[in-house]
């Protein structure tokens, strides 16, 4: 799980780590700043790490060590003479220890930081083992993607693209009607997995999955036919950005559907804390001027019924209760009637 986590980890601050074995190089930039010198899953990781690309002649070394408590497991990290590489005595090995470990970690276990870390991990930028199997066969979000794919009503000329794909399920149910497709997300871990969970179209061509943001949408004007997004909407740091750029990459006719929930579900196991805190919720008007303000000539917001999708999709029977009522669901529906686009 340790080896599962650090290459994503590690990506995410702008380093690479290459092959999981002996030799293999750890990169920041064009510098190389370790290379493995031993990797015993399980036991032992040592690391030859070179802290100074301005004195590449110095080194540490790394030193994980995996060691089994009760049920679980200790991990200890060691960087053997880090002193050397901080300089001048004692007291600026302690500063730098303060300053960028001990503190960090006290900061990351309060419950801002930790708030931010689980609303990330399981819906906001998932990631990890346990949001890979929940995103690859997502049943709780299936109700949502078919409301979705009623409205679009898809066919083989269109060309649909989806802002937040996630484990690229709803991208698996919507190939079927014959469209092609392109799909962003900003968690590489879920661009992955939809690019394997849908690896038939990718290899025909029909699919192109990859990493990118809702304000900057990765492709040229007037290029779809279609826009979806679901589950998305309530994490958008610049939702109106975001419209536009989905508004851009519309051709005239164009259709955007996009699902997110209201207020009523907060507190709810569709949106518990700490995520709840952390999602905005709409009101059916202010989506409308988001949409609108887009450039969107025809909006319209709808309220679906789910149970039936639910049932379609296996909800347990135990939680249909869920989807039992329509307040805590909301559908936006735009077309795009004028063009050529706007740009934001």
């Amino acid at each position: 799980m340790f080896a599962e986590e650090l290459p994503f980890v590690l990506d995410a601050r702008g380093m690479k780590i290459g092959a999981l074995s002996r030799g293999g190089a750890i990169t920041e930039g064009d510098f190389q700043v370790g290379t493995i010198d031993e990797w015993l899953a399980g036991r032992r990781i040592s690391i030859l790490w070179h802290p100074k690309s301005w004195e590449a002649e110095k080194t540490s070394k790394v030193v994980v060590r995996f060691q089994p408590k009760g049920a679980g497991t200790r991990v200890v990290l060691e960087n053997r003479d880090w002193g050397s590489a901080v300089g001048r005595g004692d007291q600026e090995l302690l500063g730098w220890f303060v300053g960028e470990v001990v503190a960090p970690l006290l900061s990351a276990s309060a419950p801002g930081r930790l708030g931010d870390w689980i609303t990330d991990r399981w819906a906001r930028r998932p990631s990890g083992e346990s949001s890979r199997k929940n995103y690859a066969n997502p049943v709780y979000h299936w109700p949502n993607f078919f409301a979705i794919l009623e409205v679009l009503k898809l066919g083989p000329d269109d060309n649909l693209v989806e802002i937040g794909c996630g484990g690229g399920a709803l991208l698996h149910e919507a190939l079927k009607s014959g469209c092609r497709a392109s799909a962003i997300d900003h968690s590489g871990e879920m661009a992955k997995l939809a690019a394997e969970t849908n690896r038939e179209s990718v290899a025909g061509h029909r699919l192109r999955v990859e990493v990118g943001s809702a304000d900057a949408l990765p492709y040229p004007d007037e290029t779809f036919t279609c826009a979806v997004m679901t589950g998305v909407l309530g994490f958008l740091p610049d939702a109106a950005r975001a419209f536009g750029e989905v508004f851009r990459v519309l051709r005239k006719g164009g259709r955007f559907v996009a699902y997110t929930s209201t207020k009523e579900i907060r507190g709810t196991p569709a949106a518990p804390e700490p995520a709840a805190s952390r999602i905005r919720f709409y009101e059916d008007g202010e989506l409308e001027r988001l949409a609108r303000t887009a450039g969107f000539g025809q909006v319209r917001v709808e309220h679906p019924l789910l149970i039936e999708f639910a049932k379609k999709a296996g909800v347990p029977e135990a939680d249909l209760q869920l989807f039992r009522g329509t307040s805590g669901s909301q559908l936006l529906v735009c077309r795009k009637v004028q063009g050529p686009s706007r740009r934001t």
